[in-house]
């Protein structure tokens, strides 16, 4: 079972289905350690097949046909157990999310770091005009 919403990307205009919940499903498809076609090593590649499933689910579904589930068939390797991590184990840990704060923190910071510079090269006086 997946349980999607609508959300926005960054980088990206529109908007997509996104896996919010997920249970008895593995949500990664993990191919690190693998090679692909060519034979080129895969060391980076973890797709996130739930996210995948929701998105092609949505255009089986529609948004404004009011039908809420969809049925996907094909995939039943990714089926498993209830105690597989959901898709909590999604979200990206803060160390390596890049986009941890907003627009108003992230104006914040570069002020703050552009004043600490401005101040640095005037010699520390505060006689830069900022």
């Amino acid at each position: 079972v997946i349980i999607s919403d609508t959300l926005g990307r960054a980088w990206r205009e529109g908007q997509t289905d996104a896996a919010i919940g997920a249970a008895g499903i593995r949500v990664f498809d993990d191919l690190r350690g693998g090679t692909d076609a060519e034979g080129r090593p895969l060391v980076v590649t973890m797709p996130c097949v739930a996210d995948e499933l929701a998105a092609a689910a949505d255009l089986v579904k529609g948004k404004t046909g009011r039908t809420p589930v969809a049925v996907i068939r094909g995939r039943s390797d990714l089926v498993g157990s209830l105690e597989l991590p959901g898709a909590r184990s999604i979200i990206r840990a803060r160390e390596h999310d890049m986009f941890h704060t907003g627009a108003a923190e992230s104006y914040a910071a570069g002020r703050a770091a552009g004043l600490a510079a401005a101040r640095e090269a005037s010699g520390g006086d505060g006689g830069a005009k900022l």
